[in-house]
């Protein structure tokens, strides 16, 4: 979505120079501010759903809805998560990016580094045809188990079009009760985290799509997220860290 990637283009653009003029952006500025970023582009309708913007200790309330009257100030010294969509005429999006205005600690950058290699790991994976969404689930996971972290949602969720943002029947979970099978054409979310409690929440999410199969020597037929992901939106590299075989 080129033009949901130029509203948020133009919304990190500002409230990085805000923060940078010492500026009080609470929360709900920001998010109002980004919906007017969307609204400015061709076939906007309306947000795919209440915008999660969260400074610091609110990143780790995973459903957390600031309001008027007590929401914080986003804090430069902290990070800053935010999950966001909009309804376009030719689409739906859905899309989290977390980031620092300041100097992250160590601890945040190899907690971001860990969840972003999740990230990757999933948008990179290479699977069985009409393999249910559990299965992929650990290779998000997993950057995370290996120092002893995890997260409490499941890692991917079907986007519909004008419709419930959070579409079934297809995920990728934990849970194994869901066997519906990824198939051609699907697209569903990559949306790995992280949550501190009282502290910060990390989360990097954008839209996979199943594009069909391939064939191997083994002719096992065999299906893989798209490498040109639908969500056009950028990293942040100042919170990543190099991490050797940990």
């Amino acid at each position: 979505m080129f033009l949901d990637a130029a509203a948020l283009a133009h919304f990190w653009d500002w409230l990085e120079q805000e923060i940078h003029k010492s500026s009080k952006i609470t929360e709900v500025k920001a998010a109002e501010k980004l919906l007017e970023f969307r609204a400015k582009q061709a076939g906007f309708m309306d947000t795919s759903f209440d915008t999660i913007s969260a400074s610091g200790a609110n990143g780790a309330i995973i459903h957390y809805k600031p309001e008027p009257e007590n929401c914080s100030v986003v804090d430069a010294k902290k990070p800053f998560l935010l999950d966001s969509g909009a309804q376009y005429v030719d689409g739906t999006t859905d899309v989290t990016r977390t980031v620092h205005f300041g100097e992250p600690s160590p601890w945040q950058k190899e907690c971001f580094t860990r969840v972003l290699q999740g990230h990757i790991a999933l948008d990179e994976a290479v699977f069985p045809e009409n393999s249910p969404g559990f299965v992929l689930d650990a290779f998000a996971r997993s950057f995370l188990w290996k120092a002893g972290l995890d997260y409490r949602h499941g890692t991917g969720h079907g986007v519909g079009a004008a419709l419930n943002v959070h579409e079934g029947p297809q995920s990728i979970s934990f849970r194994f009760g869901n066997m519906t099978p990824l198939q051609k054409g699907m697209v569903v979310s990559n949306e790995p985290g992280y949550y501190e409690d009282h502290s910060f929440g990390i989360r990097i999410e954008s839209r996979a799509h199943i594009p069909g199969v391939a064939s191997f020597k083994t002719k096992m037929p065999r299906g893989r997220p798209a490498t040109k992901k639908p969500t056009l939106a950028q990293d942040v590299a100042k919170l990543t860290e190099i991490i050797y075989n940990r």
